[in-house]
């Protein structure tokens, strides 16, 4: 059996974890339709890694021949598919994640595992997503935070964490070529992000609109 590299062998883990969360989901969460118009709100639930997602997406067919070429064209019409069926029938948002997710994993974790095997590492268009992707996300946190007084200084702080973890993975990826240590940089970012979120921002939104 051949043996797993680093890219194939995370996504593999991210694709169990992440399906195994997403099915309780689907137990527990409220039913909320998905439609065409949730699908930006899915790609930035899929932060940080949605820049490199939708590379992958493109690379996937541009940047493969014969074998693999096949293989992800199938993981494209399975993900595309699945949203599809989810928005025309209106299926549980969750359930529509649940049945496009490990497509669209397998295929970002392929094409991580190609750029590691790139001879010379060339990793710029995966630093220009993934830090115009940190870049965004943390202009959109401080534009949405500006009209809640009570997140304004957290949502200040997150968008710089936003900002310094951004420039990490740049740099990982430009001055130390690095792809593995931008992975886990990633990993990094979107735990922080949570942690953030979950502890801190979320508690203060409840208080206010209590009030």
């Amino acid at each position: 059996m051949k043996r797993w590299n680093e890219g194939a062998f995370f996504w593999a883990v991210m694709v169990l974890l992440s399906s195994v969360l997403f099915l309780y989901g689907t137990l527990v969460a409220p039913f909320e339709s998905l439609d065409w118009q949730d699908v930006p709100i899915l790609l930035a639930g899929t932060f940080p890694w949605t820049g490199l997602l939708l590379k992958s997406c493109k690379d996937g067919v541009s940047e493969s021949r014969t074998e693999d070429l096949r293989r992800n064209l199938y993981f494209l019409l399975w993900a595309v598919t699945a949203l599809a069926v989810s928005c025309q029938f209106h299926l549980q948002r969750v359930l529509g994640l649940v049945l496009s997710f490990p497509a669209f994993a397998l295929l970002t974790g392929w094409n991580i595992d190609r750029m590691l095997r790139e001879k010379g590492g060339r990793f710029t268009d995966w630093a220009r997503v993934s830090v115009l992707t940190c870049v965004l996300a943390a202009a959109g946190c401080v534009w949405f935070v500006q009209s809640i007084p009570n997140l304004l200084f957290g949502g200040l702080v997150l968008g710089l964490v936003l900002l310094l973890m951004g420039t990490g993975i740049g740099i990982a990826l430009l001055y130390y070529r690095d792809g593995v240590l931008a992975g886990w940089l990633h990993v990094a970012t979107g735990a922080l992000v949570m942690f953030i979120l979950f502890f801190f921002l979320l508690p203060l939104a409840d208080g206010f609109g209590a009030k």
